[in-house]
This record gives C-alpha cells, structure tokens and sequence, in this order.
C-alpha cells in the first residue's frame, strides 16, 4: 500500500479504529508462483488460526476461487468455521479429531488426519456410519503428531480395515527452513520407507504429502503429489527461494491516531517512564495496544509509517495503545492514518524487519492479531 494515499479510517461506534489491510489478489498470485514452482502439483492450503491472522473465510473463499485443491485447518471448530462460510472444497483438520466428533466432521464432509495409533479401532466402527476421507499422518522427525515408523508394523490391521477411508499419508518436516538439509533428507527417507510398508501391506494412498512452504520452495518433494503451504500463500518468508519467486505479502496493519500534543524536552511518556523526549515534539496516541497483537516489546524498538516516512514508537506499549513521537513540523491530527505493518518486506516496519527485532517470525506477529481488529479485503 502507498502509505501517502491512505483514506482516512472510519471510526467505529466503540470509537477505536484500527484495521488490517488484506490483499487478496496478492493470496491468490502467490498460490500460482507456489503451484509453478512446485510442477503443478496439487496444493492444500493452510489457513489454520484465522489464515495466520489474515481472516480464514475470506482468505479460504479466494483460495478456492483461484483453484486451490482444499484448505488445512488445525481443528474442528476452523473447518466448521470454513464450511458455514459457504466454502465447498475439501478441508483437512489437521490435528485429528476424537472419535466422539467423527458424526459432525462427516456431515460437514470434513477431511481427518489420523495423528497416532490411540483412536484406530474406533474409527474402523465409526466410520461405516459416518464416513470421512482420512490422511494418515507419520512421524519422521517432527515428534508430535502422527504414527512412529516403529509404531507402523503393529498398526497395519487396523490401517488395513480403515483402507477405504485413507486417502492420504502425510508428515511434516522440522527443518526445511535449514541451511543443512541433512535432517530434511532423513525424515524423506523415512517417509519413503513408511509409504513402501504401507503398499507391502495393501495400502495405496492416492496423496502423498511431506512438503509445507519451505520444501516446496527448496524443491524437497519428491514423490508429494500434493502440498501444503501456509505461509508461504501469505507472503511471509524467511528464506531467500521465497523472495526470489516474488511472493508478495499480502497484509499491512493501519491504526487512526487518536490524540496529538506537543511535548517539552524532558517529558516522559507511558508506563515506567521508559522515553523521555530529548527535545521539544510531538507524541501521536494510535488506537493499538497488545490486546490487539501488537507485541508489547515493541516500544522503544519499532518503527511506524506515516507519508512515506517513518518514525519511531516511544514508551511501553499499553492494551489498547501506543504512542509515536514525531517532530513538531510534521502535520499530523487525529483521525491519520499510520501503518504499523507494512507489506514492503524491505520496510522498517516490514513484518519481517520486526520480526527480527524481537528475534521471531513473522508469522507469530500476524498470527498475533486479534478478531477485534477490523479487516478489510481487497481484491
């Protein structure tokens, strides 16, 4: 977004106004690049928490539009979430589901991931009367969800009763964002010698899937048929491959200032006293504090945009408020508009660039916002 020709926000009835700028144009091309890169294969988008703080039904509406195979979700309540939104492709929870809630996955025509060996039996009797497509997931490195290799061998009768349900096998790897690919190359050994236990025992599934946004873009899927790339689809990147295919982030942040004053040198500002002004400017009050996701470490460390310049964040960052100092010739009032996460990833206020600042990712930052932001959608 062009910061110089922000509209100013509308404020809501509760008198705040802050919103994320969603591009869904941007969701859309990204999906096409990923799919080039990958030979064409097959994609099941992820857009599990709220498409990482994006809006899933939105996100998942263009998503399917723009012919995405299915959608990937973390639970049950995100696929119904998906489903009441009027989107018909399949879905993947991806986290598994207790047997109790296989009638509601299936009248939804939810897709399972089968994580572990606890529930196979129940499944097996469940499953003739409520039916669901299952993709079963394998361990090969990750250590959390999904069947050890050395847990295949005794699962086999069980799997071999539920083999007209499983659709897919899947894993996940713990390392694709490696420099060292060595770890990466392991678990797709052990992946491969999981799928040839599983075709000695009469079980073929029709997908195959190892490979979330960083093997795709490192080319680690072999013999995938399909994919799952999350953030990825958003833009967010963390290594070089990504910003070589032009993924283009596809959210910026915008909070209205809510108060401007001119300050003394020697003034302080917000709890603890943490900034006092070196000289005599101005502090803007932006409606946006931690309980909207805006990490509270940030005061004192980010920069914000406003009319294609930046400008620093001061003092600690409260709940529902920040404050910005500025020099005293800036025209600034309230109802402007500053952006507080830009989708320019070379930006000072780039996710990515803050995300380095406080030594994370920065996906945790978008993943962070809150539902009470307000978001708004672009084509």
């Amino acid at each position: 977004m062009n910061e110089q020709h922000l509209e100013p926000l509308k404020p809501h009835p509760e008198g705040r106004s802050l919103r994320a700028e969603v591009h869904l144009g941007r969701i859309a091309r990204n999906l096409d690049r990923i799919r080039s890169a990958s030979g064409g294969r097959e994609i099941w988008g992820v857009v599990k928490a709220n498409a990482y703080g994006h809006g899933a039904v939105p996100v998942g509406r263009a998503l399917e539009e723009a012919g995405v195979h299915g959608l990937a979700v973390s639970n049950l309540e995100e696929g119904l979430e998906l489903r009441q939104g009027g989107i018909e492709c399949p879905i993947l929870v991806l986290g598994g589901l207790r047997p109790e809630a296989l009638p509601a996955a299936s009248a939804e025509a939810l897709t399972i991931a089968v994580v572990g060996p606890e529930h196979l039996a129940d499944y097996a009797r469940i499953l003739p009367q409520h039916p669901v497509r299952l993709h079963l997931k394998l361990d090969t490195g990750m250590g959390r969800f999904g069947l050890l290799p050395s847990e295949l061998g005794d699962c086999l009768p069980d799997l071999r009763r539920l083999g007209a349900w499983i659709e897919g096998v899947m894993g996940h790897f713990a390392t694709a964002d490696d420099p060292d690919q060595g770890f990466a190359h392991r678990q797709r050994r052990i992946f491969d010698a999981c799928l040839a236990q599983l075709a000695d025992a009469g079980i073929h599934p029709a997908q195959r899937h190892h490979g979330n946004s960083d093997a795709c873009l490192r080319g680690l899927l072999d013999q995938d048929t399909h994919l799952r790339p999350g953030l990825a689809l958003f833009g967010l990147t963390t290594i070089p491959e990504g910003h070589a295919l032009g993924l283009e982030p596809a959210l910026e942040l915008v909070a209205e200032v809510a108060r401007v004053k001119a300050m003394p040198a020697g003034a302080t500002v917000g709890y603890g006293r943490t900034f006092v002004a070196p000289h005599p400017l101005q502090i803007a009050t932006l409606a946006c504090g931690y309980a909207d996701g805006y990490r509270r470490d940030l005061g004192n460390r980010a920069m914000v945009g406003f009319q294609g310049r930046t400008f620093p964040v001061v003092g600690r960052v409260s709940m529902d408020y920040l404050t910005v100092a500025l020099p005293l010739d800036v025209p600034i009032a309230p109802g402007d508009p500053m952006v507080l996460y830009s989708a320019d990833p070379s930006a000072p206020h780039g996710l990515e660039r803050l995300a380095q600042t406080l030594g994370t990712i920065p996906y945790e930052l978008t993943c962070a916002l809150h539902r009470r932001i307000t978001r708004r959608f672009f084509p």
